[in-house]
């Protein structure tokens, strides 16, 4: 079966390393060339992909199909819509490891990956037509409208896969601060940091497994401080807001708790102490996923259902609440605008989801805001 995995440090297409390209490799370990040179070019030539998640995203979805090709003995360049709709049906049945289809949204993610890739075979000889069809859909009316809406000329229409199906997006969830304490009370002091990094500054798990020692900034005389990350999604810098007593606290388990792992694990390591802020027990940096399963283990452990993406809901809808408090005496102030900025987003529409989810539950929302924020106001 086809096998997926990711480029090294030593891997230097153009002189320079590029790391966490995915290459997809078939049974007998050959490239499968056409998935990787388009793998490729995402990563390497096309300016607007520069995420490596987005690349490993990408890898995935290319390597599931490609294992259902093998398994049916489909050529990759000869299918049609009956075998995409195929496998987009079997992604519908119910699952043996969770006894669950796949999300509506997982399913359409990786048929639109499909079609990018067969689009960009037309585009380069190796196909003489994509295999499947477009259809023109209505986009929701619900959704936000973009700034130059009034000179859209689609009349709120778009083309789209005729394979991927109709999904309805849940409102993020923001978690009640009693629920956070719980699924805090029995981590440890580095786990409850990241936590509280996440809760208060809104940065997703690979921005956390991103942060260093140097981004620990002394803190003086200001409530918050100002901190710029740069392994973001999508590669674009931004800042960050952390509250100046979780630095002190951050600084804290620096020179202890990461002390003593960084010594105890040094003999077994050739290089020096890393710059990754949160270490595993071997002094390794801590990956997006370790952090992740970390954090659904403790909520799990607690009693609550809950992703750590939620935490970056919590944040998102308490700022928003913050930030309209704080424009009743600031008229010049936006909330929306400004927690586009604080969450990193290319697209307003995706922040002004936030406004809905304030609407609906503005009493959790408050009582997030008094919690977490109640040293800041």
């Amino acid at each position: 079966m086809a096998q997926l995995l990711f480029s090294t440090s030593a891997f230097r297409p153009d002189g320079s390393s590029v790391e966490d390209v995915p290459i997809l490799l078939d049974e007998r370990m050959r490239l499968i060339e056409p998935v990787c040179a388009w793998l490729m070019h995402i990563a390497l030539v096309r300016g607007r992909t520069r995420s490596s998640q987005t690349w490993r995203t990408y890898g995935e979805a290319l390597y599931d199909w490609w294992q259902t090709l093998e398994a049916n003995g489909w050529a990759w360049n000869e299918i049609g819509p009956g075998e995409l709709a195929a496998y987009r049906d079997e992604m519908l049945r119910p699952r043996g490891d969770s006894g669950r289809p796949l999300a509506r949204s997982t399913i359409n993610g990786r048929l639109r990956t499909i079609g990018r890739f067969y689009r960009w075979s037309v585009a380069n000889g190796l196909m003489s037509q994509v295999p499947f069809a477009g259809q023109e859909i209505s986009l929701s009316r619900s959704r936000p409208l973009g700034f130059l809406a009034h000179v859209d000329a689609n009349g709120g229409r778009a083309q789209a896969n005729e394979l991927t199906m109709r999904h309805v997006p849940m409102l993020p969830r923001p978690l009640v601060p009693e629920a956070i304490r719980r699924i805090m009370a029995g981590m440890s002091a580095r786990d409850r940091l990241i936590v509280e990094w996440a809760v208060t500054t809104g940065i997703r798990r690979m921005e956390v497994a991103g942060l260093t020692v140097r981004h620990l900034k002394r803190s003086g005389s200001e409530p918050m401080i100002p901190v710029q990350i740069d392994e973001t999604k999508g590669g674009r810098s931004r800042m960050i807001y952390p509250p100046a007593p979780l630095i002190d606290r951050t600084r804290a388990y620096v020179r202890e708790e990461r002390a003593i792992v960084v010594r105890r694990t040094a003999v077994n390591r050739a290089d020096r102490d890393p710059e990754a802020l949160f270490l595993t027990c071997r002094g390794q940096p801590m990956k997006p996923r370790r952090i992740g399963a970390m954090f659904t283990a403790a909520a799990e452990a607690a009693g609550v259902t809950a992703t750590f993406h939620a935490l970056r809901h919590t944040f998102a809808a308490a700022m928003l609440r913050f930030l309209q408090r704080e424009a009743q005496t600031n008229p010049e102030l936006n909330p929306l605008l400004t927690l586009q900025v604080l969450l990193g987003h290319a697209d307003l529409a995706t922040t002004a989801v936030y406004l809905r989810v304030v609407e609906t539950d503005l009493s959790v929302i408050e009582a997030s805001v008094d919690d977490l924020y109640a040293a800041l106001l």
